[in-house]
């Protein structure tokens, strides 16, 4: 595995576990107001709940993969519960996570991370680098699954590990077997 490997892995694992773990909540606990949130965006409010957090991480993906394909943007506030519901954004996710993997992919095997692109969906249009969106959405997500993560905490929810990166690349690594089985 590269660092891209290593830390877009990581995202989709911890995310795809904070998913399933929010499944087993009720609706009161999803939405039940967290202490102490914060502001990370000038631009738009703190996350408020367990589900507003998830929802957020989620829009991310959906979000930057319609920048990056030229797809459409997802509806940002206000949507029906029933796409709202930790099975429902488990959905998502996978679907937008998996289109912005294979772009991500392709921009990694080019080495292409320095090239440019235009993000239509700001107003106005913004240019950026494939390594700096890449390095915005790895940053931000990793704040909101630790977010996530104590939030579940707090919940009742039984969640193993920590939210580091090395858990998901342990539960990857077909290495570690072959030097547990070598003794090395």
């Amino acid at each position: 595995m590269d660092l891209f490997d290593r830390f877009a892995g990581a995202d989709s694992w911890h995310t795809r576990r904070l998913l399933e773990y929010a499944g087993a909540l009720s609706e009161e606990k999803l939405d039940r107001p967290l202490n102490g949130t914060i502001a990370v965006f000038g631009w738009c409010e703190p996350d408020k709940n367990l589900r507003e957090i998830l929802e957020r991480i989620v829009q991310t993906t959906e979000v930057w993969t319609a920048a990056l394909t030229g797809g459409d943007p997802p509806k940002l506030e206000g949507g029906p519960a029933a796409d709202r519901t930790p099975q429902a954004l488990l959905a998502r996710f996978n679907n937008a996570d998996a289109e912005f993997n294979r772009f991500l992919s392709d921009v990694r095997n080019r080495g292409a991370w320095d090239d440019t692109f235009v993000d239509a969906l700001c107003e106005p249009s913004e240019t950026f680098t494939f390594g700096g969106m890449f390095a915005h959405v790895m940053t931000f997500n990793a704040y909101r699954r630790l977010t996530a993560l104590d939030a579940l905490r707090q919940l009742g929810a039984n969640v193993e590990g920590v939210g580091c990166p090395m858990e998901y690349e342990s539960s990857v690594a077909p290495w570690r077997t072959e030097e547990v089985g070598s003794g090395k």
